[in-house]
C-alpha cells in the first residue's frame, strides 16, 4: 500500500492543502513549524480515525476553517487506486472508502484494506521519530537490550513493560524470604492461630459434657413454657365467654319478639315510594288541565290569521319579479355608465381626429387601416434608417469642414518653414564641416583610451618583474622529495617528483623575461603618431547649431507635405461617401411619403412626427371600436328594461292593485309580501305550538295512568285495599326490620364457635369453676420452670469459666476466616503468575521465530549503515542481552555503543521488522527527523538504505535538515512552506497555513 496523493481540507494549521504524485521514496522538507508533524498526524487520523475528546494529545482541529478532515489516495496491488476520505463526525469521524471500480464502504472496508492494522501497530512498527531514538539515550545496561529486542519483534516495549508490571504485582504479594508482602504476613498469622487452637483442644472434653446437659435442660424448659402458654390461653378463653354472656341473653330475647310478630309482607321502602307516586299523580293532573286551556286559546287565534289567496296563487311570479329587480337596477346603472363613457369617447375621438387633421369620412375609415405591430415596426425601421443617414451626413459634413480647416493651417505652417530654409548648396557645405568635426572627436577619444591602456600595461610589467618565489619553492620541494624517494627505494614516486621539479624550475626561469615590454613600445609609438596628427588639425569656423536647426526644419517641412497629401486624399473619400448617403436619404424619404399616404396623413407631417401620428391613429382606432361596442350594449340593456316593465304591469293587474311602474311599486309589493310572510310564519308557529300541546296532553295522560297503576301495584304487594291499610302494614314492617338489625349486630360480635359454646351451658357460674382449676395448674408449672432456669444458669457459669474469655468455636472461626483471606490473596498471586508465564512464553516464541529473521536482515542493514564497521548481531543465551560484533570480532553490549551507532541499530531493527511483516501489513514507513545525530557519511548511507527499502514499500521522510536533501533526487523532495501565513506548495498546489 502506497500513498500517492494527500488532500487536507482542514487539519491543524493546514487548510486546503494538496500534495500529489508522492513517489516510493518521498522526502518532505520543511522548516520548524512548517506543518511536518501535522502532516504525519493527518495520515494517521485518516487511516485510523480522529482522536476522541477523552484521549490525550492534540486533536488538530482547525481554528479558522469550518471543515475538519481530508482524503488520501492509496495505491494497492489488489484493488488499485483507493480514495479514503474522513471528515468530522461522531467518534473517530465519518470515513468513506471509494475503489477504482466505483465500490464504496466505511470503517469495515477500510479495516479490510489495512488488513487489520491499527493505530498502535502502525506507530510501533511503521512510524518513528527523533523522540523514539532519543529513548535509547535514557536507557542503560539490560534495558537497552530489552528495548532493542522489543523494536525487532513487535516494534514497541509494551510487552516488556507489561512483564515488569506483572513481576512487580507478584512481588508485592509474595517473596520466598520476604516479611512485608501480604501473603508472607498472612502465613505467619495462620501459624500462630493454629498453635493456639491446639492448646484449646485439651480442655474440650468437659466442655462437651456441660454442653450436652445444657441442651437437655433447654429442651425441657421450652416444653414447659409451651404447656404454660397453652393453660394461660384456656383461662383467657373462659374470661372471654364470661364477657359475652349478656349479649347472648339479649339475643335470645330478640328471637322471642320476632317469633311473636311473625313474617310481614311489605315492599322495600314502600312508604317513601307511595308518597312519591301520590305527589307525581297530583302534579300530572294539574298540568293536564293547564295544557287543555292553552290549546283552546291557540285554536281561536289561528282562525283569525289566514293569508291573502291572490298572493298565494301568484307567489312564484312575485318572487321571480322581486329576484329580477336588482338586475333591473343594475341594467339602469350600467346604461347610465355606458352613456357617460360614450360621451367621453366622442370627445376623445373628436380631439384625436383634430390632432391628425382627419375629416369625418376619414375617421370612419380608420378602423380599416393597417395599424398592426408589423406596420409599426416597418415605420420605426424607416424612421431609424432616415435619422441614421441624416446623422451620418451631418457628421461627415462636420469632418469635411474640420479637414479643410486643418489643411489651411498646415499650408500656413509650410509657408513659414520655407521662409527660414537656406539654399541646398549652403546646407551641403554645413554638412561637410560637421563631418570633419566628428573625425577630430573620434581621434581625441582614441588617444585617451590608448593612454589608459598604456598605464595598465606598465603596472602589469612592474608586477611581472618580481622574482617567482612560489615556483622556486615548489622546485626545491619536489627536488628534496625525489632525493628521499631515491634513498628509500620508492621509485614509483621518484618519477613524479622529478617531473614536478622540472615544471616548477621552467616556470621560475621563464618568469625573468617580461612579456609586456614589446606591447608597451608599440602602443607608445602609436600614441605619438596620433598626437602629431591632432596637433596638425585645422578647425574651420562652423556654426554647429545652425546645421542641426536646418536639418530639423527640412524634416518638419517633409512631414507637413505628407500631411497635406494625406488630407487631400481623405477629403476626396469623404465627399464620395457624402454623395452616397444623400442618394440613400432621398430613397428613404420616398418610402416614408408612401407610408404616410397609406395612413391618410397629410404632407405636413415630418418623418420624425410619423411615429407619434401612428400611435394617435392606433388610439383613435381603439376608441372607435370601443364606442361601437358600447352602442350595441346600450341597445341590449334598453330591450331588457322594457321587458321587465311589461312583466310588472301584468302582475299589478292580476293582484288587483294600482301601483306605479317604478321603484315605489316594487317597495309596495315588498311590503305586502312581507306582511303575508309574517302571517304565514305566525300561522306555522301556532300550528307547531298546537302540535306540541297535543303531544303534551297525550304524555300527561299517559303519566297519570302509569302513576295510578304503580300505586295499585304497591297496595297489592302489601296486601292492602287502600292507603290507610298500606301505611299500617308499613309501621309493622319497620318494627320487624329494627329487631332484625339488632340481631345481626349481636351476631357480628359473637363468633360461631363462641355461640356454640354458650348454647351448650345454661349458667355462667360453670366458667368460674373451670377457670379456678386451670390457675392452680399454671402455678405448679411455673415453679418447675423456675427450677430448670436455675440449673441452666449454673451450667452456663461453668462453661464461661472453661472458655476463659473466648470460646474454642470463635477461635476456630477466626482461623478459617484468616485461611480464606490467605487463599484469596494466593489466587490473585497465581493469576498474575499465570499471566507472566503466558507473556514470557509468547516473548520466547517471538525470540525463537520472528526475531532471528529480523536479526539477519538487520545485520545487513547495520553493515550498510556503518560501512562494514559492525558485521553481526547476537542475542545472549541465559542473560538475554543484546551484542554487536565489530569487524575485528570484538563484541559490544548495546549500552556500550555510541549514541549514533545505537540509533542506527534501532533503525535497522525497525526496518527489518517492517520488511518481515510486509506480507501481513503493507503499510508505508513514516519517519520524522530520525537522523540528526548522524555525520555526513552515515547520513549518506542512510539515504541509500532508504532508497533500498523503498523498493519493497513506500518511505515517507519528514525532515528540517536541509543538508540531507542533496542525497536525494529532485523528484523525491517536496518542500513545505514556512510558518506564519506563508504559502505551502505541494506538487504545484498552494495552501495557506493559518496563523
Amino acid at each position: 500500500m502506497k500513498i500517492r496523493e494527500v488532500h487536507i481540507y482542514g487539519f491543524g494549521r493546514l487548510v486546503d492543502f494538496h500534495m500529489e504524485n508522492l513517489s516510493d521514496l518521498q522526502v518532505i522538507y520543511g522548516e520548524n513549524e512548517a506543518g511536518k508533524s501535522t502532516f504525519m498526524a493527518f495520515i494517521e487520523a485518516v487511516l485510523f480515525g480522529f482522536p476522541s475528546r477523552q484521549q490525550n494529545g492534540q486533536h488538530y482541529e482547525p481554528k479558522f476553517s469550518p471543515v475538519y478532515g481530508g482524503r488520501l489516495v492509496l495505491e494497492t496491488e489488489k484493488d488499485g487506486k483507493i480514495t479514503v476520505e474522513r471528515i468530522k463526525g461522531r467518534a473517530a469521524g465519518e470515513v468513506s472508502v471509494t475503489f477504482a471500480d466505483g465500490r464504496t464502504g466505511g470503517e469495515e472496508v477500510l479495516a479490510q484494506v489495512l488488513n487489520g492494522l491499527n493505530r498502535q501497530m502502525f506507530q510501533s512498527i511503521y512510524s518513528f521519530n527523533l523522540q523514539s531514538l532519543q529513548e535509547i539515550r535514557k536507557l542503560t545496561g539490560d534495558d537497552i537490550s530489552r528495548y532493542l529486542f522489543a523494536a525487532g519483534t513487535i516494534g514497541t516495549d509494551a510487552l516488556l513493560s507489561a512483564e515488569r508490571e506483572l513481576e512487580k504485582e507478584m512481588e508485592a504479594r509474595f517473596k520466598p524470604n520476604g516479611r512485608k508482602p501480604v501473603l508472607n504476613v498472612q502465613l505467619r498469622k495462620l501459624q500462630a492461630m493454629e498453635k493456639e487452637l491446639n492448646h484449646l483442644k485439651a480442655e474440650n472434653g468437659r466442655y462437651g459434657e456441660w454442653k450436652a446437659r445444657l441442651a437437655t435442660i433447654e429442651a425441657a424448659q421450652e416444653e414447659a413454657e409451651a404447656e404454660l402458654e397453652a393453660l394461660r390461653g384456656t383461662v383467657q378463653q373462659y374470661e372471654h365467654l364470661t364477657s359475652l354472656w349478656p349479649l347472648y341473653a339479649e339475643r335470645k330475647h330478640i328471637k322471642l319478639q320476632l317469633a311473636e310478630i311473625g313474617p310481614v309482607r311489605f315492599p322495600a321502602d314502600g312508604i317513601r315510594r307511595l308518597d312519591a307516586l301520590m305527589s307525581e299523580w297530583r302534579a300530572s293532573t294539574g298540568r293536564l288541565s293547564a295544557v287543555k286551556k292553552q290549546k283552546q286559546v291557540l285554536v281561536e287565534k289561528m282562525e283569525g290569521e289566514q293569508p291573502d289567496p291572490l298572493f298565494v296563487r301568484h307567489e312564484g311570479e312575485i318572487k321571480k319579479l322581486l329576484d329580477d329587480w336588482p338586475q333591473y337596477r343594475g341594467w339602469q346603472a350600467e346604461a347610465e355608465r355606458l352613456q357617460s363613457e360614450r360621451e367621453i369617447l366622442d370627445s376623445q375621438i373628436s380631439e384625436l381626429s383634430g390632432m391628425l387633421h382627419l375629416t369625418a369620412s376619414q375617421v370612419e375609415k380608420v378602423p380599416q387601416l393597417d395599424l398592426s405591430i408589423a406596420a409599426k415596426e416597418r415605420l420605426s425601421t424607416l424612421i431609424k434608417a432616415y435619422d441614421h443617414h441624416r446623422s451620418r451626413n451631418d457628421a461627415l459634413q462636420a469632418q469635411l469642414e474640420d479637414l479643410r480647416a486643418r489643411m489651411n493651417a498646415v499650408e500656413q505652417q509650410c509657408a513659414l518653414l520655407e521662409k527660414e530654409l537656406v539654399s541646398e548648396e549652403a546646407f551641403r557645405d554645413l554638412s561637410a564641416k560637421r563631418q570633419e568635426k566628428e573625425k577630430k572627436s573620434l581621434l581625441e577619444a582614441d588617444i585617451r583610451r590608448g593612454k589608459q591602456q598604456l598605464s595598465r600595461l606598465k603596472k602589469m610589467a612592474d608586477e611581472a618583474r618580481k622574482p617567482p618565489v612560489l615556483f622556486f619553492g615548489l622546485a626545491l620541494l619536489f627536488l628534496m622529495a625525489g632525493v628521499w624517494s631515491l634513498l628509500t627505494g620508492q621509485y614509483l614516486f621518484l618519477g613524479v617528483f622529478v617531473l614536478g621539479a622540472i615544471v616548477s624550475g621552467y616556470h621560475a626561469l621563464k618568469g625573468k623575461r617580461n612579456p609586456f615590454e614589446e606591447e608597451i613600445r608599440a602602443l607608445e609609438q602609436e600614441l605619438e603618431e596620433e598626437e602629431k596628427e591632432l596637433r596638425n588639425w585645422k578647425d574651420g569656423d562652423t556654426d554647429w547649431h545652425e546645421y542641426e536647426r536646418q536639418k530639423q526644419l527640412r524634416e518638419n517641412w517633409k512631414q507637413l507635405i505628407l500631411k497635406l497629401e494625406e488630407g487631400e486624399q481623405n477629403g476626396r473619400q469623404m465627399q464620395n461617401r457624402k454623395q452616397r448617403l444623400e442618394a440613400e436619404e432621398r430613397q428613404l424619404l420616398a418610402e416614408i411619403s408612401h407610408f404616410r399616404q397609406t395612413l391618410q396623413l397629410g404632407d405636413g407631417f415630418r418623418p420624425g412626427q410619423l411615429p407619434d401620428a401612428f400611435q394617435l391613429l392606433t388610439d383613435l382606432s381603439g376608441k372607435l371600436r370601443e364606442r361601437s361596442r358600447i352602442e350595441k350594449k346600450l341597445a341590449q340593456l334598453s330591450a331588457s328594461q322594457s321587458a321587465f316593465a311589461e312583466r310588472m304591469e301584468n302582475l299589478w293587474s292580476r293582484l288587483h292593485v294600482n301601483w306605479p311602474l317604478r321603484q315605489e311599486g316594487i317597495l309596495l309589493l315588498q311590503q305586502a309580501c312581507a306582511e303575508q310572510q309574517e302571517r304565514k310564519i305566525r300561522l306555522q308557529e301556532w300550528e307547531k305550538k298546537c302540535a306540541e300541546l297535543e303531544e303534551q296532553l297525550q304524555l300527561l295522560e299517559s303519566e297519570a295512568e302509569a302513576t295510578d297503576k304503580e300505586i295499585k301495584k304497591l297496595f297489592a304487594l302489601a296486601g292492602a285495599a287502600n292507603e290507610e291499610d298500606f301505611r299500617k302494614a308499613g309501621s309493622l314492617f319497620q318494627q320487624y326490620e329494627k329487631l332484625t338489625g339488632q340481631l345481626e349486630i349481636i351476631d357480628l360480635r359473637i363468633s360461631r364457635e363462641d355461640l356454640e359454646r354458650l348454647e351448650r351451658i345454661e349458667d355462667v357460674s360453670i366458667f368460674e369453676q373451670e377457670k379456678q382449676k386451670l390457675e392452680e395448674k399454671i402455678a405448679e408449672k411455673a415453679n418447675a420452670l423456675r427450677s430448670m432456669r436455675k440449673e441452666a444458669a449454673e451450667i452456663r457459669f461453668e462453661l464461661d469459666r472453661l472458655e476463659k474469655g473466648g470460646t474454642f468455636t470463635e477461635k476456630l472461626h477466626e482461623y478459617y476466616s484468616a485461611l480464606s483471606d490467605f487463599r484469596e490473596e494466593a489466587f490473585e498471586w497465581a493469576r498474575f503468575a499465570t499471566a507472566k508465564r503466558l507473556l514470557s512464553g509468547m516473548m520466547k516464541r517471538l525470540r525463537e521465530t520472528r526475531f532471528p529473521q529480523v536479526l539477519n536482515k538487520a545485520e545487513a542493514y547495520l553493515q550498510s549503515l556503518t560501512n562494514g564497521s559492525y558485521v553481526s548481531l547476537h542475542m545472549g543465551g541465559e542473560d538475554g542481552r543484546f551484542y554487536v560484533k565489530r569487524r575485528d570480532d570484538v563484541l559490544f553490549a548495546a549500552n556500550e555503543l555510541s549514541q549514533a551507532t545505537a540509533e542506527q541499530l534501532y533503525i535497522a531493527l525497525r526496518f527489518s521488522l517492517a520488511e518481515a511483516l510486509g506480507g501481513e501489513f503493507p503499510s508505508p514507513v513514516v519517519i520524522d527527523d530520525g537522523f540528526v545525530n548522524f555525520d555526513i557519511y552515515r547520513t549518506e548511507k542512510m539515504a541509500r538504505l532508504l532508497d533500498q527499502v523503498s523498493e519493497s514499500r513506500q518511505v515517507l521522510l519528514f525532515t528540517c535538515q536541509q543538508p540531507m536533501l542533496r542525497f536525494f533526487k529532485g523528484h523525491e523532495v517536496k518542500t513545505l512552506g514556512a510558518i506564519h501565513g506563508q504559502e505551502l506548495t505541494g506538487s504545484g498546489n498552494i495552501s495557506r497555513i493559518q496563523p
